[in-house]
């Protein structure tokens, strides 16, 4: 039975040699994070507005629109300030132009009152003040209030007011003005996220009734020169607005990985204006002469972490208090070291955690006893990568009539629901100790997806991951070095930060990428993937030659029974 596995490896397993067999080395410290320096060293302020660098697409649909009849355009923006200021820097001076972040029917439509005298008076709203103008509208208060939706629509439609759109209309018992002969041309530029936009259409299917253009200012930016100075300039000229001392290089670089983190991207840089002016602000707090320097910015982001670390301290006093269990030396089989991402409800922040995978085998027939899913403390995406792992493990064993053992999956200490497929690399691994009875390092943090073919995919939260690790030296539950394997894909999205750099630069942390699962093997299991299958296939043929031995020997004492008796 044995024997039969040996074309099945060599065609299968060690089909792509190249990307399998590759020997992984650690990164080095300048892979794991940002490098500005040199952008910062070739800048040159911009001659153009710096959002119109930074969204140039957004800027001539603007343009186009500004010179249409449409009446509707939409903007699909995360961040109001990013919004504005580029129509600030889009929109001529001589156009009149209001922005409302809130606003209510009265300030819209107007108001309606009668006097003294019983005359009717009609105070006009914003639609008829900035007729022939622009009304810059946050959609947020036409969610809340739909009604308000409609009665814009209604006049976007018509092209003119009613008097029943004001408030108090429905109160008024007496015959309203006629307001039709008062045409309206106020252009009005709606700014949402895409959540709310798809909440409009959920609030009116027929919203594109209204004649409308379309655009939206991307959250990230991708990281080249010409971002680069006009992000510098926007930030000189905020610092000039706030009477703050222009930036540094040092600071600006801290600034921008700053930005780089908020993406998780070492090519791409979050642009909120709201962030960014928030950080120069409350980084002043930390001088008395308005000049922002390096450690001011560390000292802000530091104290905002910390004022946001409750449910992580509590996290790591379980550790430290020996409620979590985790073996964090030595070897262990069938059991691994795994990363996670917690989001809690209501919380700003994520945080990483490490948790233990163990697997336990049993007879069977192969199935990977997903005991997570079972109890439905585990969601379908989950569940989809469980099935995979079994399906690529199996793959390996289809010359096996029989697969003869199963395997137990528990993410031990899980009390709450968990999704995604970011463990399927530990949990191939767990399975694949189980089976071959081969142990798992435990110094050793796995996180990464597979596919049905072995690769390795991208999984998110990748420096709250690592970062998870760094707080066990912290807390002193390691002080040798450790190994943490992750997938190549995520190597582009690593921000990490100083303590970690530190680690690294120092030989504590070694951070191996790996694009395929057989690359993992050599670094958790001293084995090669070869090895495991071999290993697996001779416990099968053990077992299948003791059953064999057992048959034979229970038929033998079965005929000399039946002859004697």
């Amino acid at each position: 039975m044995t024997d039969n596995i040996s074309p099945l490896i060599s065609s299968d397993a060690s089909s792509a040699t190249d990307p399998i067999i590759e020997k992984t080395i650690p990164l080095t410290v300048q892979q794991c994070t940002t490098h500005f320096d040199q952008y910062l060293t070739q800048y040159q302020k911009p001659e153009k507005a710096e959002l119109s660098l930074l969204f140039p697409d957004a800027v001539s649909v603007v343009y186009r629109y500004l010179k249409l009849p449409t009446q509707l355009l939409l903007i699909n923006s995360r961040h109001w300030l990013s919004a504005k200021q580029l129509l600030e820097q889009t929109i001529a001076p001589t156009l009149p132009t209001s922005y409302l972040l809130s606003y209510n029917q009265e300030s819209l439509f107007g108001r309606l009152s009668l006097g003294n005298d019983g005359q009717l008076n009609f105070a006009d709203g914003h639609l008829s003040k900035y007729d022939q103008g622009i009304l810059v509208l946050n959609i947020s208060p036409l969610l809340v209030e739909p009604n308000l939706w409609f009665k814009l629509k209604s006049v976007l439609q018509r092209g003119h007011l009613q008097a029943s759109d004001a408030v108090n209309a429905e109160k008024i018992k007496q015959a309203l003005p006629d307001l039709t002969q008062q045409t309206i041309n106020t252009k009005i530029i709606l700014v949402a996220s895409r959540f709310q936009l798809e909440e409009l259409i959920q609030i009116d299917p027929e919203y594109s009734q209204v004649s409308s253009l379309f655009c939206e200012l991307a959250s990230q930016v991708p990281v080249s020169q010409e971002s680069i100075n006009a992000i510098v300039s926007y930030c000189h000229n905020l610092t000039e607005q706030l009477a703050i001392e222009k930036l540094d290089n040092d600071t600006l670089s801290t600034l921008l990985h700053f930005l780089a983190t908020q993406c998780q991207h070492q090519k791409l840089l979050s642009f909120a204006p709201e962030s960014i002016q928030q950080a120069l602000q409350y980084a002043n707090l930390f001088n008395d002469n308005n000049k922002i320097n390096q450690q001011d910015l560390i000292a802000y982001f530091n104290e905002i972490d910390q004022a946001q670390s409750l449910a992580r301290k509590y996290s790591e006093q379980s550790l430290l208090e020996g409620q979590v269990n985790l073996q964090l030396t030595g070897e262990n089989i069938g059991q691994i070291n795994g990363l996670s991402v917690v989001e809690l409800l209501g919380y700003p922040c994520e945080f990483g955690e490490v948790f233990r995978i163990s697997a336990s085998d049993m007879i069977g027939d192969g199935e990977i006893i997903d005991v997570e899913r079972k109890v439905e403390l585990a969601g379908n995406i989950h569940a989809k990568s469980t099935l995979i792992v079994q399906g690529y493990l199996n793959h390996f064993f289809s010359h096996v009539t029989a697969f003869p053992y199963s395997c137990n999956l528990v993410f031990e200490q899980s009390y709450q629901e968990s999704d995604g497929d970011s463990a399927s690399l530990a949990i191939l691994i767990a399975a694949s100790s189980c089976y071959s009875q081969f142990a798992v390092k435990q110094n050793i943090f796995v996180t990464g997806s597979l596919d049905q073919h072995g690769n390795v995919l991208a999984i998110g939260g990748i420096n709250q991951k690592i970062e998870s690790v760094t707080r066990l030296f912290d807390l002193g539950l390691i002080t040798e070095p450790i190994l943490i394997v992750m997938p190549k894909a995520n190597q582009i999205n690593l921000t990490l930060n100083l303590k970690t750099l530190a680690l690294i630069e120092s030989g504590k942390m070694m951070i191996h990428t790996v694009s395929h699962c057989h690359q993992a093997y050599p670094l958790l299991l001293d084995k090669t993937f070869e090895q495991v299958i071999k290993a697996i296939n001779l416990r099968i043929d053990i077992a299948a030659k003791e059953e064999m031995e057992d048959n034979t020997s229970s038929l033998f004492s079965r005929i000399k029974d039946s002859i004697f008796h």
